[in-house]
């Protein structure tokens, strides 16, 4: 039964692609359904499958198919429980990615699943609203759709510290802000670094916002104020309590949806883009072979 369990969906796997499976796939079905019904399973998949095992493990090393054959039962049912357990997890992880867009649920972090989606499908944006840096008349334009709350975008940040230092002269630089519902905050932080930046304080606010990141986390707009206190930020007050850049972020969302952006942070270096946990490092290697070939 418990070998039955485990072949199942191997076999049912199998038979998508070749005809020899089938058969196999429908004895281990009819023998789980039995089992299941508390009838016994007449088949002989069980034994055929132990036998193959163990004659498999005897041509590597005899001891341990004799090891494996006394205990076979019990490492069975720990295979069986694994498998069950995987099922589980992967269904729970798909239920995530479905509902809040990251396998991990509400509170986000890497995803699996991410991959599944291809970053040479993304369109590069058609303008370039957003947050600016560099040399405006550069040849080579970076923009980067970032969430302040995001784990991730606060990750890559040193990096992109470190590719406007290297390359200010020779890049032009565009954050988009692209809030993301499941991060706390994060519309309201992207809201309070546009007053900042309108308050001429913007790199010292973001740096402040990626710094405290767990602080805005817990207290929202008592934490957005108290940071543009300490840093002074002129008319912030004013400016954060009207949401004056709301529809501001809301273009700029809406824009990085049209794109397809599906994760934070995404560089897109002259339209070619990058996702993920080492798309800045991306970026900075896509900066290099351009200014090479110049």
């Amino acid at each position: 039964m418990v070998l039955c369990i485990i072949a199942l969906p191997v076999f049912l796997f199998l038979s998508l692609f070749s005809a020899k499976y089938r058969p196999l796939a429908r004895r281990a079905i009819d023998c789980v359904f039995k089992k299941v019904t508390l009838r016994k399973c007449e088949t002989g998949l069980d034994d055929e499958l132990k036998a193959a095992s163990i004659a498999g493990i005897m041509k590597l090393h005899a001891p341990s198919a004799t090891f494996v054959n006394k205990h076979f039962e019990a490492f069975s049912l720990i295979f069986t429980i694994l498998m069950i357990l995987s099922f589980v997890f992967t269904a729970q992880g798909i239920y995530n990615f479905a509902v809040y867009g990251n396998c991990n649920g509400p509170e986000g972090g890497f995803c699996i699943y991410n991959g599944l989606q291809n970053p040479a499908f993304l369109k590069a944006p058609g303008s370039l609203d957003g947050i600016t840096a560099g040399n405006a008349t550069a040849k080579i334009v970076v923009i980067e759709f970032g969430c302040y709350s995001c784990p991730y975008t606060k990750a890559a940040e040193d990096g992109v510290l470190k590719m406007l230092n290297d390359y200010n002269d020779q890049v032009y630089f565009v954050f988009k802000p692209f809030p993301i519902p499941t991060h706390p905050y994060s519309m309201e932080a992207a809201i309070a670094a546009s007053c900042a930046n309108e308050g001429e304080k913007y790199w010292p606010y973001r740096e402040a916002l990626f710094g405290n990141q767990s602080y805005v986390h817990d207290k929202g707009d008592v934490a957005l104020l108290d940071i543009a206190h300490q840093l002074n930020v002129s008319g912030f007050d004013s400016c954060y309590a009207q949401k004056k850049f709301a529809s501001f972020i809301a273009q700029t969302q809406k824009e990085g949806q049209d794109c397809g952006i599906y994760g934070t942070p995404t560089f897109f270096v002259n339209g070619k883009p990058f996702v993920g946990q080492n798309a800045v490092n991306q970026t900075d290697a896509e900066i290099q072979k351009l200014l090479g070939s110049a």
